[in-house]
This record gives C-alpha cells, structure tokens and sequence, in this order.
C-alpha cells in the first residue's frame, strides 16, 4: 500500500506546485536533447483545486481505508510531510542515449531526513539501504528504478521502454531498445541534479517562451530526438531527417472557467518551412460549412490544404519515384492529383436517429421479426472542391474500381452503397442521396456554431451533448439506473469540442483546442474532480448492487454441491 500511495502522491504532486528557480533562465533542470518534457505550473493548479478538496471526495477516503500503516495515513493527510516540496516545480522528462532511453521525475527537499525516512519505509517487507556518492545519496528500488537525491532535490530514474524504429520499419513493434544497469541509471540522476546552464534546453529560447507564458501545464516533443533510432538505410532512402529535423510539438494546456484549452505550436525543419511558406492553404469558409443541409449536426471537420504542398512533401522525402511508380499501374499520378483538386474538404456527421424496428434477421430461436431491436443510423456527409473536373472524374473512376475488390454489399452485387457526384466545382458523397443533391446545389443552414471554427485553415466542432446520447442509445440494454445517472452525470458536464488553426506563421504551425462545459463559472479542474468522484461513487454503487444481486437472488437456488477431499495418501 506504502509504495502504491507513493505513486499516486507522486502524480498528484505533479500538479500542486509552484516555480523551481535553479537552472537556466526557466529556473528548471532539463537537459537541452530531452525529447519529451511536461512541466507545471502548479501555483496557477493549487489555486483551481486544493489537496483539501481532493480529500473530500469519495474515491480518496475510499482508497485511504486502506492505508492502515502510520507511513501511509501520515502521506495521506499531509503529503508535505514526505520532505517533498509541493510549493516548488516538478518536471518529468524522457531523454535518449545511445542505444537506450531513460524517464527522470525531478523535484525540490524541504526535509531530507523525512524524505530518507519515507524511502526506507516504503516497502514493509524489505528494509532500502541508503547508499552515498559525495554529496549524492541514492537508493535502488528495484532492478529498473533509481532515486537519487542532494540536500535540496530528488530525481527519480527509470528505463523506458519505446519503440525501436529499425524494429517498427520492419514490422516488428516490440521496444527492442537498451536496458540500462542500476549504476548508470544513478549516473543519470546525478547528471539530472547538477546540469550546467548551457546544457539547459533553456537554451532554446521556443522552449523557454513555453513555461514563461502562464499555463497551467507545458508539453515539449522534440520528435526528431524521439524517432532517431531509424535504421540509417532506411532514413537515407527515404529522407526522414529532412522531415524530423528540428520537428518540435510545444503545447500550453490550461484550466479556465468553463474549458479546458490547449495551444499547440508545430516547428519544422529549413525544407518543411520552405514548402509551407510557399503553399499557404485559404481560409474555411463559413459558406461551405452552411452547405451541410441539416440543422441537426453532431461533428464537422473542414480544413483546406495546398495539393501542390502533398507533392513537394513526396519530393524532399524522396517517396515521389516511388509513389509514381504505383500510380502508374493505375493510369495515375502525382500530377493527375494535384490538378484534380482544389484543397477545400468537408466531412459532417449529423441527424443521429435511434428507433425500435423489427428485427428480420432469423435470430436463433426467434422468428424474424418478432422482437423489436434498437436500430440506429446517421447522415454522413464528404465533400471536396474540384479543380479540374476531368481530372477528377478519371480520380474517382479508379478509386472505386479499386474498393470494389475490397468492398461487397449485403445482397453481394457490389452496387454501390453511397450516392456521389460531380457537380458545380464540387464532388460530394452521402449515405442520403437527398444530402448529397442539397449540398452541391449549394444550401445556406446558417449553422450556429460555424464562427467559432471558420477563418483558419482547420475547423473542427463536436457537439457532445448530441454524441453522448446517441452513444447511449447504443447500449439500450443495460437501462440500470447506475447507467442512466452516469450518462447524466457525462451530460451535466461535457457541452462540446471546438479546434482551429492550422495557420503558418513565425515559422510555426498553430493550432487551438478547446473543451467547453455547461457550467460556465467553475474552473474545469474542480469539476472533473467533481465528475471523477461522482462516476467512481456510481461505479461503487453498481458494484454493490451487483453483489447483492446474486447473493439474493442466483445464489439461494443454487444447489449445494459438497466436493470430496482430496485423499492425502501419497502412492508411489
């Protein structure tokens, strides 16, 4: 129980935090070829959700019933007392080296002699010996796992275990990386506690622009550290560096009033700038969303994109010999493709519809028919401009000729199941011959939500409060009342999800992200505390009910079946 609590003390600490000022000009301690970095900003975190808040739900005093040694009530009650400072920063890292990669939790002391105490007695059935290396301690807690610490900080040292690209390139996905011994694992974190500012990935000054701007939780991917295990034959054949080089995701995430929201810059390399300054895609329009002929619509994602930036792409990679090459079977290429379009695509999702029918499939034991089953169905809408329609046309002639030795109707003619065409600078395809005639004939919705995902090259809505229903009614069977609060509960929170960007500026890709919930005056953190709480209460109670269920009801008509014992004479 003692190790677990610590565990979970751990990631709760993660978020209950405020700013570490050693280090670079960020004040912490990553090295700069890290190539996964989360770091918090857990002062802005305490003030949305305290530990106080946590310790009333009900999940937590569940879990505290089992803490019945003094070491876990006392972390329970006070997770300072572990010498662990929860009023500084904490940072979790991956980094590669050589043929191996290695995962460093990092965070300040108030209190050694507590923070020694507590390691030692984490495992009531082994007594941890604490070992010393100049100013470093260290302590093995198992054969993967090293702690090391200073008078002032701690880090925590694990292998990772990731996916070896060689390994993934060929078919193979299992982690197939280095499994560093214990020693070097306490070398790591010594490194980790006494990095030169110069070896700070403060350095660069992307990342420290990042955890300077307020968020309340910072991520950096560096993908080109992260996927440098590619075989090099491979790489070279195909160019991969070109693509990974300085290949960096950051991303702020924060918890405000109402929504959760994430901003996300995408940097990339000399040659991929090159291409994506010169092929800017337009705009979403709010035109082409209000072509969608429903008002009822559940999800839509739009986006527009520059076809002539698809080939450049298969140039600086090397892949545009070979993806000829296989188009040519077909009568087909590069060129074809990107004359075919325009860049402009729209998919829709929308009238969801759930209704009891009869079923006339012949069900074992039932005659067709006779039992009504839950039948449900949605609009779904695809749609792109076309460039040239000619081009187009032979586009969408192969491509069905293609599906067909993938694809077979119930009545195994191969008719086709969707209604397509092209018409007035547009191909458009539905399972509703009527959507797909009112989408080309250009319609005007006046759709509500359209301004919140239009004027970017990216627009992405879900509307939750029509998905978690219809996503109900798919499982109508179990009409339990843990099933119905709980499907209340989703509703009482979740409103929608909402994503633009896509704009190239800066040298940077953008992108935003939100989650919108019904109430409008609670910062997001409490209330997924609240929601956690309540599912978990309600996944308890179900549990409960369950029991007593079949201790009423299955288990007193059982009959009694009494099992000889086994005779202990042993025969030779």
């Amino acid at each position: 129980m003692t190790r677990q609590l610590l565990l979970i003390l751990s990631a709760l600490a993660f978020l209950f935090s405020s700013c570490h000022k050693k280090g670079g000009s960020s004040g912490l301690l990553v090295p700069k070829d890290a190539a996964i970095v989360v770091h918090i900003n857990s002062a802005s975190l305490s003030s949305k959700l305290s530990w106080d808040e946590i310790r009333q739900t009900n999940w937590f005093r569940e879990m505290s019933k089992d803490a019945t040694d003094t070491l876990s009530r006392q972390l329970l009650a006070d997770p300072a007392s572990s010498g662990i400072d929860n009023k500084k920063d904490f940072v979790f890292y991956l980094k590669k080296h050589g043929r191996g990669a290695y995962l460093v939790f990092e965070g300040s002391l108030t209190n050694v002699t507590a923070y020694e105490k507590m390691l030692t007695q984490m495992d009531r059935k082994q007594a941890r010996e604490i070992r010393k290396d100049g100013e470093y301690s260290y302590v093995m807690m198992d054969e993967s796992s090293v702690v090391t610490w200073n008078k002032s900080m701690f880090a925590v040292v694990a292998n990772a275990k990731i996916p070896n690209m060689t390994n993934r390139v060929m078919g193979n996905m299992q982690p197939g990386n280095y499994v560093f011994h214990n020693d070097s694992l306490q070398l790591f974190g010594q490194q980790a506690l006494s990095l030169e500012n110069s070896d700070n990935l403060d350095v660069d000054s992307r990342f420290a622009d990042l955890v300077k701007d307020g968020s309340d939780v910072h991520l950096w991917m560096k993908i080109g550290q992260y996927y440098n295990g590619m075989n090099n034959a491979v790489s070279s054949m195909m160019k991969v560096n070109t693509m990974l080089e300085n290949n960096i995701m950051a991303v702020s995430l924060n918890f405000d009033n109402g929504r959760i929201t994430a901003k996300s810059k995408h940097y990339h390399s000399d040659e991929m700038n090159k291409i994506l300054s010169d092929n800017k895609p337009e705009p979403v329009s709010a035109a082409v969303i209000n072509r969608i002929p429903s008002s009822n619509v559940v999800a839509v994602l739009a986006f527009n994109y520059s076809p002539n930036s698809l080939k450049e792409i298969l140039k600086m990679t090397g892949m545009d010999a070979m993806a000829d090459m296989f188009l040519a079977k077909i009568n087909f290429s590069i060129d074809d493709f990107v004359k075919a379009n325009k860049g402009e695509v729209l998919l829709s999702f929308s009238d969801p519809t759930t209704v009891n029918a009869p079923d006339n499939t012949d069900h074992k034991n039932e005659a067709p028919g006779s039992v009504p089953r839950m039948k449900t169905g949605m609009k779904v809408l695809f749609a792109t401009a076309v460039n040239d329609k000619g081009a187009f046309e032979k586009m969408v002639t192969l491509g069905w000729d293609l599906s067909k030795q993938f694809r077979r109707n119930d009545d195994g003619t191969g008719k086709p199941e969707i209604s397509y065409k092209v018409e007035n600078n547009w191909f458009a395809a539905s399972n509703s011959q009527e959507y797909t005639d009112k989408f080309l004939a250009g319609g005007n919705s006046k759709l509500p939500f359209v301004d919140k995902i239009t004027g970017h090259p990216i627009g992405i809505y879900i509307d939750l409060q029509k998905i978690l229903p219809f996503a109900q009614s798919l499982h109508k069977k179990d009409s339990s009342s843990g099933k119905t609060a709980a499907a209340d509960a989703s509703l009482n929170i979740w409103q929608d999800i909402v994503g633009k960007g896509g704009d190239y500026k800066d040298k940077a890709s953008e992108f935003e992200f939100e989650i919108n919930l019904m109430d409008k005056n609670t910062n997001s953190l409490k209330q997924l505390n609240q929601y956690v709480d309540k599912m978990a209460t309600l996944r308890k109670e179900k549990m409960q009910a369950g029991i007593k269920e079949v201790t009423l009801e299955d288990i007193k008509d059982e009959p009694v079946v009494v099992t000889p014992p086994k005779s202990k004479i042993h025969h030779k």
